[in-house]
């Protein structure tokens, strides 16, 4: 005689065929992006971020040695920050440059302001 077919969608106890497992906290692989200035936290939520004096920037810094749109910082793989012809300029994990790769825990210096960027999965 023939065995008895399984139950639909698979073994009892078992997830049905092109089932996904549970989402655990990294799941889809999805990378948060955020600035921490002077102990204060910053979600990047958007693909880019202005840093400046004016108003009008996305993250305002009251900093006399920062211009009013100084620099920006791109999330991406991996994420940049570009000076956007700032007076001063940018310093990156020490380094005086107009355009610098950012990885998780990188210093930047605008001014006499330093900016942690910090990324995670989750």
């Amino acid at each position: 005689p023939m065995p008895s077919a399984p139950p639909p969608g698979g073994r009892p106890g078992m997830a049905p065929a092109g089932a996904r497992p549970p989402a655990g906290p990294a799941a889809g692989g999805r990378m948060r992006h955020w600035v921490e200035i002077n102990g204060a936290r910053h979600q990047i939520s958007r693909p880019t971020l202005v840093l400046g004096r004016s108003t009008e920037a996305d993250v305002r810094i009251d900093d006399p040695g920062v211009s009013r749109r100084h620099c920006e910082i791109r999330t991406g793989t991996p994420s940049t920050i570009q000076d956007l012809g700032s007076t001063n300029g940018i310093v990156v994990d020490g380094q005086h440059t107009t355009r610098a790769t950012l990885r998780d825990g990188s210093r930047i210096v605008v001014g006499s302001t330093t900016i942690i960027y910090r990324q995670a999965e989750g």
